[in-house]
């Protein structure tokens, strides 16, 4: 019996190496995220926690609990110099309507209350398509050093929140934050527009849910929901992922 848990020596090697591989990546893991936290505007960085509160509550079907961190979100997004009019309120808006849209979905049964809901989700789509497509003509071919230089006017070096810490790399990860920007907002729109066809469909308005399903798609090829559900309002049956495609899904940041 005792053969049985013996470990020999070239076992041994193998997990000390497995354990110090895991060290390292621990290690490296809390050196990046670490410094990237410290690279965030911290006049707005609470937003990203929120932001993350509400998806949990999404998955959960708490829509009603996630509204108002959306409220919030915006309250300080408004107030903050520079992001009153970037695409980060068009997630707000986008993620307001995906809520109400859950709400009257999932949550009501009344036609009456259901309607309202549909067409509360319906406006707040509409805005966050609006305040996308506005952000896009402004900055859509901006490049970095032109991001740095348009921010630098809403970011006071003599600004107390900036106090202790390091100003010229907040600035620049913001800047990269809306060159990244510049490539995750079609995708958002194509996710805006499946939205906006789902409540069409809902609201049996199946020509202008057509119309949304198509330009999502064409913002985004790769956004599956909007091809199923195109598919479905065609006749077709819903067309499953390959297998490749759910283990190792098309680069996001990719619009070809």
């Amino acid at each position: 019996m005792k053969g049985i848990f013996t470990i020999s020596k070239q076992t041994k090697k193998v997990l000390v190496g497995i354990f110090i591989i895991i060290c390292i990546s621990v290690l490296v893991a809390y050196i990046y995220y670490n410094g990237k936290n410290k690279a965030e505007d911290p006049r707005i960085v609470q937003t990203k926690y929120m932001f993350g509160q509400f998806d949990r509550l999404m998955k959960e079907n708490s829509f009603s609990s996630a509204l108002p961190l959306l409220d919030s979100i915006e309250i300080i997004l408004v107030k903050v110099p520079g992001y009153k009019e970037s695409y980060e309120l068009g997630i707000v808006y986008n993620n307001r309507g995906s809520a109400y849209l859950g709400m009257a979905l999932y949550g009501s049964k009344d036609s009456a209350e259901r309607f309202r809901l549909l067409e509360t989700a319906k406006r707040n789509i509409d805005s966050s398509i609006s305040i996308y497509n506005t952000w896009l003509s402004k900055n859509r071919v901006l490049s970095k050093n032109e991001f740095l230089i348009n921010e630098k006017t809403f970011f006071s070096e003599n600004d107390v929140a900036f106090k202790g810490r390091n100003y010229n790399r907040i600035l620049r990860k913001r800047a990269e934050d809306l060159v990244l920007a510049q490539k995750e907002t079609p995708r958002r729109l194509s996710v805006c527009f499946t939205n906006l066809g789902i409540i069409l469909r809902h609201q049996y308005k199946l020509n202008e849910a057509v119309e949304s399903y198509i330009k999502a798609i064409e913002l985004w090829k790769d956004n599956y929901t909007a091809r199923n559900n195109f598919n479905v309002l065609m006749g077709n049956p819903p067309k499953d992922r390959s297998i490749i495609d759910k283990l190792f899904p098309p680069d996001k940041n990719k619009f070809n």
